[in-house]
């Protein structure tokens, strides 16, 4: 039930700070200040996201986005059909032709919680009839090929109100396995947003923060409490929370507490049980996502920037214990990044704000192989820098061999790049405080600060 939008502080800043991975802003012809809520990749081609009001104003647009050509350009179109009183809550594409979503009622009115599908590319959407009733909240929708879905609510009767369908939405099957609600009829309720599908698995948060999974396309499920409080914050202000897995057994989870304070966690069951994480680096958390096709790497974004960390994104190769910085470097505030989702180690999207129909903004595209990401703690290599402060000639040191070196600003401008790795002549460089990076290969960099006096 009810919608989880990011908090907003509208700022660009697209800066790299690992030079092998970055993100290329797209427009997504949103209206001003639309942000991106739900991300459905199909293939590295192929994706389709919808729109939420970024700008503050409380309404709840029905306007989606496509793309078919790697994101080089998104079409985007209002969704006619759904009543005044209806709301976007998630969104489940097939192909470059044929997508779902499922909406939900935000006023009272005629029943809106509803199924909705398109098969010309989002010109038009057609009802379908599903079994939803006006009692319940539609918030997920998820299909694994063109014929076989699952859809679900709140509870209804004793139980999640839950469908599944295996001819394309043609006729739907209430889930006789539907878990019921922790605390009885109307004591609990899931949030549209908070879901991940691996394979045949499930797992959908709740305001109780217990998380439901299901192993068999949503035919039985079970529930167990997490670390979370409340995964969206309705009853629970402040707290929310963000999960993603690699596997049917292997996941991570963000818990947040009082809007800024957040703690990170592991499981190797399923979601039965938590095991804190005591990380290093820098992780954002807006959001995570597993990146398929890695062995364990996953990548976070943030974009909340009253959070100590500020906002950008990051990524770990080895399950949450280490992060490397993407486009956020010390000293340095990278720009926002929301909803993050891979379809591989080198197709990936993340949310940002629209500049308008015609613009140049609205989603960053990933650029890099992220299947060629190093830890960034298993690069450090006792890197040494002197004399600093530096008057003309800087040296380094290091017992790796460095490739490469570039030179930031503290705005994040690029000063100087060069492949003379053991000393840099910086007399050309302003007074001021720099960022050196050091390029090992391999996606490995080291950042250090120096003075030029």
């Amino acid at each position: 039930m009810k919608k989880v939008l990011l908090t907003l502080s509208v700022a660009a800043l697209s800066f790299s700070a690992n030079a092998q991975y970055s993100w290329t802003p797209q427009a997504t012809n949103f209206p001003v200040n639309f942000g991106v809520d739900e991300i459905s990749i199909v293939d590295a081609n192929t994706a389709w996201i919808f729109a939420y009001d970024g700008s503050g104003a409380g309404t709840y647009p029905k306007i989606v986005s496509k793309t078919s050509n790697g994101g080089n350009t998104w079409t985007a179109s209002t969704i006619t059909g759904p009543g005044s009183n209806a709301l976007i809550s998630d969104i489940a594409a097939v192909d470059a032709n044929t997508a779902y979503i499922v909406t939900a009622q935000f006023t009272i009115g005629e029943n809106a919680n509803r199924i909705w599908k398109t098969t010309d590319g989002g010109s038009t959407w057609v009802n379908q009839t599903s079994g939803y009733s006006s009692a319940s909240f539609g918030n997920q929708i998820y299909f694994w090929d063109a014929n076989n879905g699952w859809t679900a609510g709140d509870p209804v009767g004793g139980k999640f109100e839950m469908y599944k369908t295996s001819n394309g939405g043609a006729t739907w099957t209430a889930v006789a396995g539907a878990p019921a609600p922790f605390g009885g009829q109307g004591g609990e309720y899931s949030y549209v947003g908070v879901k991940d599908v691996v394979g045949d698995h499930i797992w959908i948060g709740t305001d109780s923060g217990r998380i439901l999974h299901s192993p068999d396309r949503g035919s039985t499920w079970t529930g167990n409490f997490s670390p979370v409080i409340d995964f969206g914050g309705v009853k629970e202000p402040g707290s929310f929370g963000s999960f993603a897995f690699k596997d049917p057994a292997n996941g991570l989870l963000i818990a947040v507490d009082g809007d800024v304070n957040a703690t990170l966690w592991s499981t190797s069951d399923s979601g039965v049980t938590w095991d804190p994480v005591e990380a290093t680096g820098t992780w954002f958390f807006g959001d995570i996502a597993y990146v398929p096709g890695t062995a364990n790497t996953y990548v976070t974004t943030g974009i909340n920037s009253n959070a100590a960390q500020g906002t950008g994104s990051s990524y770990s190769t080895d399950g949450g214990l280490t992060w490397t910085i993407i486009d956020n470097i010390p000293g340095l505030q990278g720009g926002q990044r929301g909803r993050v989702k891979f379809y591989n180690s080198t197709t990936g999207w993340a949310g940002f704000f629209s500049d308008g129909p015609g613009g140049s903004e609205g989603i960053f595209e990933f650029s890099g192989d992220l299947s060629l990401a190093v830890n960034e703690a298993a690069a450090k290599s006792n890197l040494k820098i002197y004399p600093n402060p530096a008057v003309d000639v800087l040296n380094l040191t290091s017992n790796k061999k460095i490739e490469s070196v570039t030179i930031y600003d503290l705005t994040g401008k690029k000063v100087k790049s060069t492949t003379d790795t053991q000393q840099i002549n910086v007399s050309s460089l302003a007074k001021g405080t720099y960022i050196l990076q050091a390029y090992y290969g391999n996606g490995a960099v080291e950042n250090t600060k120096f003075i030029k006096k």
